[in-house]
């Protein structure tokens, strides 16, 4: 008789287990992402960093970090092979560790900054939202063209409380194999293949920026 309580507890509460069973079993949807309002946008550099990191046998790895960075980006939602996005970057002012690198990164055998100051990626076609994504496009440098893809994804956005307008926060990052762009200096020492990360802040700029 002592088992009548236990097996009367069971009978209760099977069905509470069979419904939190078959409720574990139903797949929840993901959020829907969130999309950037279309508009027109410009990067800020104060609020940017480039990085390129480089393994270096038998030595730390070479890190350079670009300053000057200049970028548009125009978001359509309805057409999104519309959307576009063009960045530009002042390889001339690199920033390395330690003058060797800074000097052997700007030299002709990688970005030969002398004659190509400059490194521009463009994009076309694509959709601006919070869900990771590629960003494929064309990456010139050391005066080659060649298509670059970057993860990318929309980390944050918020009204900046002066302008009111608003800001959206990317989060890129890709390895490239530098022999692409015709960098083949160095290979004893330097790896090929060189990782790029990119922190980035756009602001709206149209007459929507204040909606």
């Amino acid at each position: 008789m002592r088992l009548a309580p236990l097996v009367l507890c069971f009978l209760l509460a099977a069905p509470a287990f069979a419904q939190d069973a078959a409720t574990a079993d139903v797949p929840v949807d993901p959020p829907a992402p969130w999309l950037a309002p279309p508009g027109t946008y410009e990067l800020d550099p104060a609020a940017t960093d480039v990085t390129m990191t480089a393994r270096r046998f038998l030595m730390s790895p070479i890190r350079a970090e670009f300053a000057t960075v200049n970028g548009a980006l125009t978001v359509t939602i309805e057409a999104p092979d519309a959307s576009a996005l063009t960045v530009g970057i002042a390889a001339a002012e690199l920033r390395a560790n330690g003058p060797i690198v800074e000097s052997m990164l700007k030299g002709a055998d990688f970005l030969n900054v002398e004659v190509f100051p400059t490194i521009d990626f463009i994009v076309e076609g694509f959709t601006v939202s919070d869900a990771p994504s590629a960003l494929d496009g064309e990456l010139s440098m050391a005066g080659v063209s060649h298509p670059a893809s970057f993860a990318t994804q929309l980390e944050s956005y918020s009204m900046d409380p002066e302008t009111e307008a608003l800001r959206l926060h990317f989060i890129s990052e890709g390895e490239l194999d530098r022999r692409d762009w015709g960098m083949t200096g160095y290979r004893g020492i330097v790896s090929d293949r060189v990782r790029i990360r990119i922190e980035a802040d756009f602001v709206r700029t149209d007459e929507q920026a204040a909606d």
